[in-house]
């Protein structure tokens, strides 16, 4: 079948990508801290929702940046007059159209409404930690559960888009979408347990939380791995196998095995059984900056040359 034109995305995109999954993963876990933790979790809370608020800033802004211009994303979400063009199965309301057979348009749409469930959740803990407020659970529980929702759908929806692109390697890498959400949720949880160390003994107990989350996190990203390759290697076709070898043994494998790997995946595991996952943690804080740092650079290391083997 004939290849559709190569997508180039460049570095910025790689980025953007990545902090959209961070701050998926990130919220999730605030999320779920505020339902069913209890109070000493709630620094979880505050820090995975200003952390997913502050990672998602960046995001749009890298993605106008490689459109050219602001109007193209808001092209996405509407247009001036409804019209045929966009779709005989589009949702349209007023100039507002959803397409739910576009993961772009999806994914434009799941991006905005996760935004704002993120920014009422923050302004809730700012107002109530600054006095100006009271009981403001309940408006953010309702507005961190469809958060929740929404941040799966961000941390998984550029591995679905890859998968739906007609390129070699990630057309029949199926696992993806799901590749993704597990690395979201792992530096997400990576990054909020980077912060708490910071914190001292304030964050000991939920920090231990966070640890074995993100070192869940991580035993399912390394099984996610292995379903891609084998996806490929069962269900397509042999050039599209051959561009999956660059990560295995082509010139991406040095980065790859070394990096995404033993790097970010197999030493960070390591280190938290070692230090105690299966009983109480021992060690101080320090094993956590470099645990946490590891799956940061691995999570984007993975996503970086599932990226670039599709580009080659």
């Amino acid at each position: 079948m004939p290849l559709l034109k190569s997508p180039d995305w460049p570095l910025l995109i790689d980025l953007y990508f990545f902090l959209v999954g961070l701050a998926g993963g990130a919220f999730m876990a605030a999320g779920v801290a505020d339902i069913v933790g209890g109070k000493k979790d709630r620094v979880v809370t505050k820090v995975g929702s200003y952390l997913a608020l502050l990672a998602m800033i960046p995001g749009p802004l890298f993605l106008i940046i490689d459109l050219g211009m602001p109007s193209r994303f808001f092209h996405m979400l509407m247009v001036p007059k409804a019209a045929d063009t966009i779709g005989m199965s589009a949702i349209t309301i007023g100039p507002f159209h959803i397409k739910p057979y576009s993961p772009m348009n999806l994914g434009s749409w799941a991006l905005l409404g996760f935004g704002v469930c993120a920014l009422v959740v923050v302004l809730t803990l700012y107002l109530e930690d600054s006095g100006r407020a009271r009981n403001l659970g309940p408006l953010r529980g309702a507005f961190g559960a469809i958060g929740i929702l929404l941040a799966f759908f961000v941390a998984g929806y550029p591995g679905q888009l890859l998968a739906a692109t007609a390129r070699p390697f990630w057309m029949n890498a199926r696992p993806l979408g799901a590749l993704f959400i597990a690395i979201g949720a792992a530096t997400g949880l990576a990054a909020i347990a980077l912060i708490l160390s910071l914190r001292g003994a304030e964050s000991s107990g939920s920090l231990a939380k966070v640890r074995r989350a993100y070192t869940i996190a991580l035993a399912i990203q390394g099984v996610v791995l292995i379903a891609v390759f084998m996806a490929v290697a069962r269900g397509g076709p042999a050039w599209s196998v051959a561009r999956g070898g660059l990560l295995t043994s082509g010139s991406y494998s040095l980065a790859f095995w070394g990096g995404a790997v033993v790097i970010g995946l197999l030493a960070p595991l390591a280190l938290e059984i070692r230090d105690g996952f299966f009983g109480g943690y021992r060690r101080g804080p320090g094993m956590v900056v470099v645990a946490s740092v590891l799956i940061l650079i691995g999570g984007f290391l993975t996503k970086y040359l599932i990226f670039a083997v599709g580009q080659a």
